[in-house]
C-alpha cells in the first residue's frame, strides 16, 4: 500500500505557493499604471458632490417643514373661526385671507395657492402663477403624500419646489427656488443640479458650468446616477472624468439628492454635480525594477529552502523508510545507511543496532548519537530565509512618501469639507435652540404642570436632537422634565437664551440650548405680572444627545472629525474619544488654536506618512446669544487615500504577507505532521535499542514516520520473542 501524506506534499506544496507568489509579484506590482489625476482627487470630488446633496436636501426638507407649521399656526385659527375662514385683523375671512394671513407668518413663498382637498378646486393663488394641474395633483394625493416637495415645471420652463399641508378643509400649496450651496462656501468649482430629465435646475460657481470648457454633460452625470454608485460607496454617488483642456483635466462627482435605498427620504430625482478643472499630476502605480528583483529573491529563496528540505529531511526519511522495513522483512545482510545529522541520523543509527541484536549483540553495546543539527533546524532556517525575502518587504510600506506624491488639490479639498461640516455643526445647534424657543414662545408664566408637560413632549417627539427637555423655576431646580433624567443642569441663567457648556469634565460633555419663558401679562392694566406660586417656569432648557452631534461630524472620506471647545478639549468626534480629552497631537492643537477665525489646512509629517488636518471655527450662530469659540477639526493620513505611491506600497506589502503566509503556513504544517513526530521517533528507536522491550509503538500516520514505526514494532516484537527463547531452559521448551 503507497504512503498516504508524509513529507513530501508539504514540500511540493511550499514551492509551487512560493512559485505562484513570484508570479504574482511580477504581475500586480511589476505593471505601471500611469493617471494624470489620482483617484483619490476622484473620490474627494465625489465626497463633496455627497455633501452638496447632503446640503440641498436638508434646504428642502426645511421648506417642507415651514409649510407644515404653518399650516398647524393657520388650522388654529380657522379652527376658532369655521372651517372655511381665517381671523386677520379685520375679520373672518375665506381663501384669499387665508393666503393674507400665510404671508404674515414669516416666510416668503414664491407663489401660494389654495385648493379643496379631494377634489382640487383652486380657491386662490398668490405670488407667481402655479399650474393648475400641479396645484390639483398635490390637492388629491394621499394623505401619505401630503407635505413631501415635489419638482414643477412653470410656463416659463423654470424649476420649481412644490410642498404642500393641510389648513382644515383645504390643501395649503407653495413654490420656492431650489436652494444650492457651496459646501464651505467654495467657489472655485462649479455646483449643478441636474433633474430627472437631465436638465440644469440650479447651478452656482464659476463660468466652468454650462462653458465651453466643461466637457461633463449632465445627462451623463443623470445617466450614471441611474445606474447606481460605481465607486464602491453603498450611496448613489460617483465620479466622471472629462477631457483635458489647457493642461487640465475636467473632473465631476455627482450624488442623488434623495437615494433611492433610502426608503424614508422622498426621491426628487434630483442629482448634485461637482464639476472642477484639476491639475495634472504624477500618479504612478507599480515599480517593475522592484517586482523583478522581488520575484527573482523569492525564486531563489524557494530554490535553497526546496534543496534544504530534500537533502535535510525528505531524502533521509525516505531511506529510513526503505531500510526499516528492509530489516523487519528479516533481511539483516546490509547496514543501514546513515544520514549526516539530525534525527534521521540518530533513527538509522538506533536501527543498526537493532539489526546487529538480531544477530546477537547486547543491547548494553549501544550509545546513541550525539543530537547536533535537527529537523527542527532546518526547518526554522527556511523560515529564516523566507522571511529575511517578505519582512523587508513589509518594511517598506513604512518607507517615507514624498509631500509631492500628495496633490494640494486635496489639502483645499479637506479644509472645505472641514468649513462644510462646521457649517453643519453650527446649523445644528442654532436649529437647536431655535426649537426651544418655539416651546418657549407658546409658554409663560402661567402655564400649567399638564399642559407644559405635553408641549414638551410634543416637542421630544419631533425633534431627536434631545436628550431630555425641562422646565427650570427661578432658583434653579427642575420643575418638569421629559426624556431622561438631566445629568448636569446649568443653574441660574440670565439673558435672552442661547447655548451653554455645563460642565468642562467629566465622563460625559453636558450641552444645553436654553430660551426664557415670558411672563405672563396682567389682565388689568397696571396690576402686577401674575405668579402662581410653586410652578412659575422662567426657561425652557434642551440637553442635546452627544451621539447627535458625533452623528452630524460623521462623513465619509474626511478622516478623523472632533468638535472641540475654546480650550482645544473633544466635546463630539465619531473617532471614539473620552470627554474632554486633548486632540491626538500638539499640531492639531495649534492649529485649531489658530482657526479660530478663519480656518486653515496644511498638510504634516506624521513619521513615515504626511497627515491632512485643517479645522474651521464653527463661527456666530443665527439667532442664538451665546457665542463659542469652537471649533470643527479634521485629520486624515495620506495613506488613506488612493494615491499611486501607497498603492504601490500596498500591492509591496501584500506579496511580503503573501510569500510570508505560503512559507509559514507550508513549515508549520511540515512540522507539525513530520518534524515533531520524527522526533519522537528518534527517542523511542533509541529507547528499543537500549533494551526497552516493554513499551509498544503504534504508528498513527500513514507515512513514513508511521512506515518506519510500524518497523520498529516488528522488531522489538522479534528481539522480544528470541529474548525469551533464549532465557527458557532446555526442559521447558519440550
Amino acid at each position: 500500500m503507497p504512503l498516504l501524506g508524509g513529507v513530501r506534499p508539504p514540500v511540493a506544496a511550499l514551492l509551487s505557493l512560493l512559485l505562484a507568489v513570484a508570479a504574482v509579484t511580477v504581475l500586480a506590482l511589476g505593471r505601471s499604471v500611469a493617471l494624470d489625476v489620482s483617484p483619490a482627487v476622484l473620490s474627494s470630488q465625489q465626497h463633496l458632490a455627497e455633501d452638496a446633496a447632503s446640503e440641498v436636501r436638508a434646504v428642502l426638507d426645511q421648506d417642507a417643514a415651514t409649510l407644515r407649521h404653518q399650516a398647524a399656526q393657520l388650522s388654529d385659527l380657522t379652527g376658532a373661526n369655521g372651517a372655511n375662514a381665517a381671523v386677520d385683523t379685520t375679520g373672518p375671512l375665506t381663501a384669499d385671507g387665508l393666503l393674507r394671513r400665510l404671508s404674515t407668518l414669516g416666510h416668503t413663498w414664491l407663489g401660494t395657492a389654495v385648493a379643496e382637498s379631494g377634489t382640487g378646486r383652486l380657491l386662490a393663488v398668490s405670488g407667481e402663477q402655479i399650474p393648475a394641474s400641479a396645484v390639483q395633483a398635490a390637492a388629491t394625493a394621499s394623505t401619505s403624500r401630503k407635505g413631501k416637495p415635489v419638482l414643477i415645471t412653470l410656463p416659463d420652463h423654470e424649476t420649481r419646489l412644490l410642498v404642500s399641508a393641510n389648513v382644515g378643509g383645504h390643501v395649503l400649496v407653495a413654490t420656492d427656488t431650489i436652494g444650492l450651496t457651496a459646501p464651505g462656501g467654495d467657489l472655485t468649482r462649479g455646483f449643478l443640479l441636474v433633474d430627472g430629465h437631465a436638465r440644469t435646475v440650479a447651478s452656482l460657481g464659476p463660468a466652468l458650468v454650462g462653458a465651453q470648457d466643461q466637457r461633463i454633460p449632465s445627462s451623463s452625470a443623470h445617466a450614471s446616477a441611474q445606474r447606481g454608485g460605481s465607486s464602491g460607496v453603498d450611496r448613489n454617488s460617483g465620479y466622471l472624468v472629462g477631457d483635458l483642456h489647457t493642461g487640465k483635466r475636467t473632473v465631476a462627482g455627482w450624488a442623488d439628492v434623495a437615494p433611492a435605498n433610502d426608503p424614508l427620504v422622498h426621491p426628487l430625482g434630483l442629482t448634485a454635480v461637482v464639476v472642477m478643472a484639476t491639475p495634472q499630476t504624477s500618479n504612478v502605480t507599480g515599480d517593475s525594477l522592484l517586482a523583478l528583483t522581488a520575484a527573482g529573491a523569492l525564486l531563489l529563496a524557494a530554490l535553497l529552502v526546496t534543496l534544504l528540505l530534500v537533502l535535510r529531511l525528505q531524502r533521509p526519511l525516505l531511506r529510513l523508510h526503505l531500510g526499516a522495513a528492509r530489516i523487519a522483512r528479516g533481511d539483516l545482510s546490509r547496514p543501514v545507511a546513515l544520514a549526516r545529522g539530525g534525527e534521521a541520523a540518530r533513527v538509522g543509527h538506533a536501527l543498526d543496532a537493532l539489526r546487529r541484536q538480531l544477530h546477537g549483540e547486547s543491547p548494553e553495546v549501544f550509545r546513541p548519537l550525539r543530537r547536533v543539527f535537527g529537523a527542527r533546524a532546518v526547518v526554522v532556517v527556511c523560515a529564516l530565509l523566507l522571511a529575511a525575502w517578505g519582512v523587508p518587504l513589509l518594511l517598506m510600506f513604512t518607507r517615507p512618501v514624498s509631500a509631492t506624491a500628495v496633490p494640494q488639490q486635496l489639502v483645499a479639498d479637506q479644509q472645505t469639507r472641514t468649513v462644510a461640516a462646521a457649517e453643519r455643526m453650527r446649523q445644528s445647534l442654532a436649529a437647536g435652540y431655535q426649537d426651544v424657543a418655539g416651546v418657549a414662545a407658546v409658554l409663560d408664566s402661567t402655564a400649567t404642570p399638564d399642559r407644559a408637560q405635553r408641549l414638551l413632549s410634543t416637542a421630544l417627539e419631533q425633534h431627536s436632537r434631545y436628550r431630555t427637555l425641562y422646565l427650570l423655576a427661578r432658583n434653579g431646580s427642575v420643575l418638569t422634565s421629559v426624556g431622561k433624567q438631566p445629568r448636569q443642569t446649568p443653574g441660574e441663567l440670565s439673558g435672552r437664551g442661547g447655548l451653554v457648556q455645563v460642565n468642562t469634565d467629566g465622563k460625559i460633555p453636558v450641552l444645553d440650548v436654553w430660551a426664557p419663558v415670558p411672563k405672563a401679562r396682567p389682565t388689568i392694566p397696571g396690576q402686577q405680572p401674575v405668579d402662581l406660586g410653586p410652578f412659575t417656569p422662567v426657561a425652557v432648557v434642551g440637553e442635546f444627545d452627544i451621539s447627535v452631534l458625533d452623528t452630524t461630524l460623521d462623513h465619509p472620506g474626511m478622516g478623523n472629525v472632533w468638535l472641540v471647545d475654546d480650550r482645544q478639549k473633544v466635546v463630539a468626534s465619531r473617532s471614539g474619544y473620552l470627554a474632554y480629552q486633548n486632540l491626538p497631537t500638539d499640531r492639531l492643537a495649534q492649529l485649531a488654536q489658530s482657526a479660530s477665525s478663519a480656518p486653515q489646512s496644511k498638510l504634516v509629517p506624521d513619521g513615515a506618512d504626511q497627515d491632512l488636518i485643517a479645522a474651521a471655527p464653527l463661527g456666530v450662530l443665527a439667532g442664538v446669544s451665546t457665542q463659542f469659540n469652537w471649533q470643527v477639526v479634521s485629520s486624515q493620513p495620506s495613506s488613506w487615500l488612493d494615491l499611486g505611491a501607497y498603492r504601490t506600497q500596498r500591492l509591496t506589502m501584500l506579496a511580503g504577507l503573501l510569500g510570508l503566509t505560503a512559507g509559514l503556513g507550508c513549515l508549520g504544517w511540515l512540522h507539525v505532521i513530520v518534524v515533531r513526530p520524527l522526533r519522537s521517533l528518534a527517542v523511542s528507536a533509541e529507547a528499543l535499542a537500549g533494551g526497552d522491550r516493554r513499551t509498544v509503538l503504534y504508528p498513527v500516520h500513514h507515512d513514513e514516520v508511521g512506515s518506519v514505526l510500524r518497523s520498529l514494532e516488528l522488531l522489538r516484537q522479534q528481539l522480544a520473542a528470541s529474548s525469551t527463547h533464549r532465557r527458557t531452559p532446555p526442559s521447558a521448551r519440550i
